[in-house]
């Protein structure tokens, strides 16, 4: 399917918040007074979807009540871009119900990670939308914010520019649960860069998101094709540590992914998980991509840490081991 890109993103143009998976019915009133002054820094008029508040089973809805909220999003007109409140559980919910060539008649930027990586992978293989891993309105819900995170998603979604080239955050936050907080200061540390598990250069799409929720689609007509693609990854807080990450990456590699990606791109793992020495991430994906000519580098600036890099789904990249750098090397938005 040829790929369809979204018009890029203005000053003055309309975000609407939904909420594809989980309910932001738990999010404080005041973060997300917060969220929506950061968004409008940037530019943007917010409009907060009123039903991101609706729960059923954890959820901002039955999946046929998401589905029509996500789907009013793309077909409204005054819409122009669609940014998820966070992630959650159950994106796969409201995969049968939407509209795929709908959607593909009215491209928008779409925005979101974790749980999101269901819709992020689907609309990219259904509807041929290029469309964004990356920060979600919880992000933007801190005091401040981090320039690295919002100076690329303005890259990203705002601009045609065909080449940007993306190298490590010269600081991160490692702080999965900083929206309950709000009050405590955040703790910025220096950024010890990449790590590399296989040197080398690869070029292909880019396809990936959330681990756990991306192999929800295995074995589905929705699971993508990743043959020549450079494939990113990452893993959260309720992921169970080294023994659960070990599983997962051991099923990528009994589907056969390992044997057909060009690259893969590992994002920062929070510490919460404890992965240290024999058990370091390195270690761990350095065991399943044993004896493979494939560049594979770690704690790339992506995930539940931040900063959070805007990737686009479907646009080709250059990775590069040797110079620490992930390359967009197309048009992303028109």
């Amino acid at each position: 399917m040829e790929l369809i890109k979204p018009n890029r993103l203005r000053k003055g143009d309309t975000i609407r918040i939904v909420a594809p998976a989980s309910s932001m019915a738990s999010l404080a009133k005041p973060a997300a007074e917060t969220g929506v002054k950061n968004l409008e820094k940037l530019g943007f008029n917010v409009e907060i979807d009123p039903n991101v508040y609706r729960t059923y089973k954890g959820t901002a809805g039955k999946p046929v009540e998401r589905a029509e909220s996500l789907m009013d999003a793309f077909l409204d007109n005054s819409v122009d871009g669609i940014m998820c409140c966070w992630g959650g559980f159950n994106s796969n919910d409201i995969i049968d119900y939407l509209d795929y060539r709908a959607i593909r008649e009215n491209p928008k930027v779409f925005v979101g990670y974790s749980d999101i990586t269901i819709l992020n992978t689907v609309l990219y293989k259904e509807a041929g939308l290029v469309n964004f891993q990356g920060p979600a309105f919880i992000t933007f819900t801190h005091k401040f914010l981090m320039s690295w995170e919002v100076d690329l998603f303005k890259q990203v979604t705002m601009t045609e520019s065909e080449e940007i080239e993306i190298r490590a955050s010269p600081t991160f936050i490692d702080d999965p649960f900083y929206w309950k907080h709000p009050e405590e200061p955040i703790k910025e540390r220096q950024n010890p860069g990449w790590g590399i598990v296989n040197e080398g250069e690869a070029e292909g799409r880019l396809i990936g998101g959330h681990l756990g929720t991306l192999l929800c689609l295995a074995g589905t007509k929705y699971w993508p094709d990743l043959k020549g693609n450079i494939l990113f990854i990452e893993c959260d807080e309720e992921d169970v540590g080294a023994v659960n990450i070990t599983r997962q990456l051991r099923h990528l590699k009994h589907l056969g992914v390992f044997d057909e990606i060009s690259g893969l791109v590992v994002g920062r793992i929070p510490e919460i998980l404890g992965l240290k020495g024999d058990q370091s991430i390195e270690s761990i994906v350095g065991d399943v991509v044993d004896g493979l000519g494939i560049p594979v580098i770690t704690q790339f600036d992506f995930g539940h840490t931040n900063p959070i890099a805007t990737i686009p789904i479907g646009v080709r990249g250059k990775l590069s081991a040797e110079k620490k750098s992930l390359t967009l090397i197309e048009a992303r938005v028109r």
